[in-house]
């Protein structure tokens, strides 16, 4: 039996990483903007983001040439593909250091967990990531931009 105010769908949330939510920030800004090059100091202006954390965001997406940059007065940073072609999973997974939903089962100063042999969760949680990330690789930038743009 649920307990009153324990697993009400008002409550779930799924936690990602800031940088993970900079990162899909900036492609649906650059996708919004296809038609030009565009700065960091924009993309962080419009989002009211730290220049220095959207650096490194834009450092990593560059360098897994998810975007690319330039440099100098003409420079700026452009998609190098149609919004269609970036896969949610795939920036979701670049962008998260550890994907492990918790440290369920694992040994703690050298001690096995108690109650691996008869927990189940760890099993279980494994599969809603795998469930997710799923879902997330079905998902283009496209499909989670706006119809307004």
């Amino acid at each position: 039996m649920r307990q009153p105010g324990w697993g009400g769908r008002e409550h779930h949330t799924m936690r990602l990483t800031l940088h993970t939510d900079y990162a899909i920030r900036v492609l649906v800004y650059l996708a919004c903007n296809a038609d030009r090059r565009v700065s960091v100091h924009e993309i962080s202006s419009h989002h009211s983001i730290s220049h220095n954390h959207l650096v490194k965001v834009v450092n990593r997406l560059s360098n897994e040439g998810i975007v690319l940059t330039r440099r100098g007065r003409s420079g700026g940073l452009v998609l190098p593909c149609q919004p269609q072609e970036i896969i949610i999973g795939d920036i979701v997974r670049l962008m998260e250091a550890d994907m492990q939903p918790v440290v369920a089962c694992q040994p703690q100063n050298g001690q096995p967990c108690v109650l691996a042999d008869m927990c189940r969760l760890r099993r279980l949680l494994s599969q809603s990531l795998d469930a997710f990330l799923q879902v997330l690789d079905r998902t283009t930038l496209r499909d989670i931009m706006s119809d307004r743009v």
